[in-house]
């Protein structure tokens, strides 16, 4: 054949594609473009159009091929680098995505396009901070751009920064006034900065951009129990159940709020009715499980959990829920070998898909203990606010943190403030903040008297916004060990509570626990046992170094002597003691840990030397510990 009839019978097909292609006839386009191809296997444009009709028909494989094949044919343009980027984004391959588009705006510093999927890569791979100087650019650039607002708000809120959060999502909004999901995240910024009437506004008019969004209708409840009215929220979720019965978002919200309202029979009831639909057992078990504790009479429950496994074709989630449920069921009938074998199973599913870096947490203490001396705290001595409002509660999960909160703040001086990710998420932008190369906590003594001020401004907003009035607010995250030496620089006469609990109980009661976010070390006890020790490294240096009040509770203490501890803990705050103390499982306030149907109820001791239910299990953490003692 000659090269003029080969040329021919190039054009020929590649005129076919185009005609096909803009009929609509995606699979025929593709099949005429791949004849052309034959003929010219390096043509850029082909293969990135083939790409993008693949991606259209949702054949991501084939897409994500021909993708590739147009960026390694023309690498140089910034098209084909951008879309290759943004697929493996929309294919979750984060790392890939970000590689791609980082070279891509280092060519081209005023590309927008390319800034923006670069922040979402940074988001799915949950690098906040990253992606916020990336959305940053990307409104310098284009400051109209309302998804890239969306965005930033996002991320924003996802750090725990509210206030910026809500101004982003505000000006999303200004630019796109029909964009449901700014107005929903900026109820969730709201709600998180206890403004509920403010927030069930955002939800509302979400809801009315989105009827049938079942995240927002969820919302717009759990913002309406917020605000006191608790019936209107279950009234709302009864009426869009009918609605949508097959969303179990709907009915777990319903179960909950019945929970909270303290009909636990009608809960119970709606949950084994959940449990009959088959979509949603998975779900249902593990609701049903923690509304209570259970017994040897209720079989049938243990029964149906058990042939729910014998399924196959169970999700590994769905499988999880339900060993997580029969662990703790068969915990509460004394079954402790079918227990443990029970969270064994739903830890070892968990831990497919999340991994634990011992020696990444071995450095973060150990430059955390280097950083924080003596010498530092008098250095950065006068950055701090001679203001006591924060009272920092920490510690391991599941040490107390929640019921010492509960104690404290039964007092009408003291006003709960639950688990703030406020430092969490200044130890990702600290670097940032002071223009520095080294990431937290190296990057701490580089700390001015400007960001210092800045940081505790907004600070001691957000516990405004949880209460106006009361003397102090509580701040119970427990990870907030880890920053308590910048937490003491700026706030040097805080008082700070450490929580402490037998180190078995509470590796035991970590690896239990399904976690609402998820601990990357709780899914393995020998994980959760190197976490403890590290842990407990870096409170020894506290003990050695940190200035200021701070007090020790013991858990087993706490539940053992209830008033004698918890009047403790008021007069380490300066305070005269107040028997609400006493009743802190009356209080309504919200509680959203781990620890929910426990603080409902008075003071109980059975969690004090649980280990003992499962000392064989528990041999290689025993060996660990004491090994660890004699190394010290």
């Amino acid at each position: 054949m000659s090269i003029n009839t080969t040329q021919q019978k190039s054009t020929k097909w590649l005129q076919q594609a185009v005609e096909q292609q803009q009929a609509g006839n995606l699979k025929r386009a593709i099949d005429y473009y791949r004849r052309y191809l034959r003929d010219k296997p390096g043509d850029a444009g082909v293969l990135h159009s083939v790409g993008g009709l693949y991606y259209q028909l949702q054949n991501f494989d084939k897409a994500g091929e021909f993708l590739e094949k147009a960026y390694l044919a023309d690498p140089d343009h910034p098209g084909y680098l951008n879309d290759l980027g943004a697929f493996r984004m929309q294919v979750k391959d984060y790392a890939g995505a970000i590689d791609l588009l980082a070279k891509l705006v280092a060519r081209s510093a005023d590309n927008a396009e390319a800034f923006y999927n670069l922040g979402l890569a940074y988001y799915g791979a949950n690098r906040l901070s990253d992606a916020i100087d990336a959305f940053e650019r990307v409104i310098h650039l284009r400051p109209d751009h309302a998804a890239t607002h969306y965005y930033l708000g996002a991320t924003l809120l996802g750090l725990g920064q509210y206030p910026a959060a809500e101004g982003s999502l505000r000006k999303a909004i200004m630019h796109a006034p029909g964009l449901a999901a700014a107005h929903h995240k900026l109820g969730e910024s709201l709600s998180a900065q206890r403004r509920y009437a403010s927030a069930i506004e955002s939800f509302r008019k979400a809801r009315e951009l989105d009827r049938n969004n079942v995240k927002v209708i969820s919302a717009l409840a759990v913002a309406l129990h917020n605000n006191g009215q608790t019936q209107d929220a279950i009234r709302l979720l009864q009426e869009e159940l009918e609605n949508h019965p097959d969303s179990f978002l709907i009915m777990a919200g319903l179960g909950n709020l019945l929970h909270i309202s303290g009909e636990i029979e009608k809960a119970e009831r709606f949950y084994r009715e959940a449990l009959s639909k088959k979509q949603h057992s998975s779900a249902a078990c593990f609701a049903l499980a923690n509304i209570r504790r259970f017994c040897r009479d209720d079989q049938d429950i243990i029964d149906h959990m058990q042939s729910l496994l014998k399924n196959e074709s169970l999700s590994d989630d769905e499988r999880k829920n339900i060993c997580f449920a029969l662990g703790k069921i068969y915990d509460d009938c004394a079954e402790y070998d079918r227990a443990f074998e029970s969270y064994r199973v739903a830890n070892s599913i968990s831990k497919r898909s999340v991994s634990y870096n011992r020696a990444g947490r071995q450095q973060l203490i150990s430059e955390t203990i280097s950083v924080f001396n003596n010498n530092l705290f008098s250095g950065l001595a006068g950055l701090g606010t001679e203001k006591e409002r924060p009272v920092f509660i920490v510690g391991m999960p599941r040490s107390g943190t929640t019921l010492t909160e509960q104690i404290l703040s039964a007092h009408p001086d003291i006003a709960g403030g639950d688990e703030l990710l406020y430092f969490a998420s200044i130890r990702k932008l600290l670097p940032s903040l002071l223009q520095c190369e080294e990431t937290y906590p190296l990057c701490c003594p580089f700390l001015d008297s400007q960001n210092a001020e800045d940081i505790i401004r907004h600070y001691l907003a957000l516990l405004e916004r949880h209460s106006e009035t009361a003397k102090f607010v509580t701040d119970k995250l427990p990870d907030n060990y880890l920053y308590l030496g910048l937490i003491r620089v700026l706030f040097p006469n805080a008082p700070i509570i450490h929580c402490r609990r037998n180190p078995l109980d509470v590796c035991l009661s970590n690896y239990f626990q399904s976690f609402h976010t998820g601990l990357d070390y709780s899914f393995d006890l020998m994980d959760t046992g190197h976490h403890y020790l590290e842990y407990s490294r870096l409170m020894a240096h506290w003990r050695r170094v940190l200035p200021g009040p701070f007090l020790e509770i013991r858990y087993e203490d706490l539940v053992t002597d209830l008033e004698k501890n918890g009047r403790k803990l008021i007069e380490f705050c300066g305070l005269v003691w107040h028997e609400d103390c006493l009743q802190f499982h009356e209080q309504k306030r919200d509680i959203r840990t781990a620890s929910f149907w426990q603080v409902r109820q008075p003071i109980y001791k059975s969690s004090v030397g649980r280990w003992k239910n499962y000392e064989s299990q528990l041999e290689p953490l025993m060996q660990l510990f004491a090994q660890a003692e004699d190394e010290l």
